[in-house]
């Protein structure tokens, strides 16, 4: 069945040996696992020789307390992520980053601005032209956002979001550790080290795998709580959830995993990955018809 779909996308793509894949990566958020995939894409499109537009958008600032779970040193703090990140790599890996961090991506129009292909020569008879959104943002706002421009596109459209399950911590934040009650620390122990990645694929405007939204309509449950990224400190996100770094590097691997496929083969076989860092794997569901339900049953 999956090699049927592959065969199908392939035709429906146009993907072939006398054509090239032109990828137009848009990544949103470059914090703790935005920051490891930056490093992962860059060499990848470097070491493939992959014809690619790399283009990562944060608005946030470096701080003192990333320096512990992201990848950032002390001479960064102060500075954009997105700046800091796209200027590291690109020198390390000889790839053009492009880098925006102007404001938080919070509108249809400010998607469609980093997809530009204004002097790109992208359209043309060698290349199959592939947009690929990648969202490192958890928070509802921006999936509602990205949902809504997955619904618009007309084309081609790959969208992988990654999520993970955030620490679970007792409500006095301040408590010494020593003080947790047997609840808490098993709570803390248990948490944490779950996520997935779900790889939305529209072609020539068909939607061949459901984004994260359709799976999970619960995203686009926005409440007074669910705000704006630009109401949100990084801080208070950090505080508020806070994450285990290991499960961040799954999160950045895991997404790692269907571009690598992507630049290698010209394929996309899988739909869904689901993870868990603690107990040292990865389970996949690969493309299969709509009507077939997907066994969700360890989202975290």
């Amino acid at each position: 069945m999956s090699k049927l779909v592959i065969d199908f996308l392939k035709k429906t793509a146009n993907f072939s040996s006398n054509k090239r894949i032109f990828a137009h990566i848009v990544q949103i958020g470059t914090g703790a696992n935005g920051g490891p995939l930056v490093q992962q894409v860059a060499q990848m499109i470097s070491t493939l020789d992959v014809d690619a537009k790399y283009v990562i958008a944060d608005n946030d600032i470096v701080e003192d307390k990333n320096l512990r779970n992201q990848l950032f040193i002390k001479k960064d703090v102060g500075k954009p992520k997105a700046d800091v990140l796209a200027r590291r790599y690109s020198a390390a890996y000889q790839v053009d980053i492009a880098h925006y961090s102007e404001k938080y991506v919070e509108d249809i129009k400010t998607l469609e601005s980093l997809f530009d292909t204004s002097y790109l020569g992208v359209h043309s008879y060698r290349y199959v032209y592939l947009p690929i959104l990648i969202s490192c943002v958890d928070n509802k706002f921006s999936r509602k956002l990205f949902h809504q421009y997955f619904e618009k596109a007309k084309g081609n459209l790959l969208y992988l979001d990654v999520g993970n399950e955030s620490v679970i911590l007792p409500e006095d934040r301040d408590k010494p550790r020593e003080e947790w009650t047997e609840d808490e620390i098993e709570a803390y122990n248990k948490s944490g080290y779950t996520g997935q990645v779900v790889a939305g694929l529209k072609l020539n405007g068909t939607v061949i795998t459901e984004p994260i939204a359709s799976l999970f309509p619960q995203i686009l449950d926005i409440d007074e709580n669910d705000i704006a990224p630009s109401a949100t400190s990084c801080g208070e996100v950090i505080a508020s959830d806070p994450q285990r770094l290991i499960t961040n590097r799954y999160a950045s691997l895991c997404v790692s995993t269907y571009l690598n496929e992507l630049f290698s083969e010209g394929t996309l076989s899988n739909h869904i990955t689901f993870f868990h860092a603690k107990r040292m794997y990865m389970r996949t569901e690969p493309i299969k018809p709509k009507e077939e339900n997907l066994d969700t049953s360890l989202v975290g």
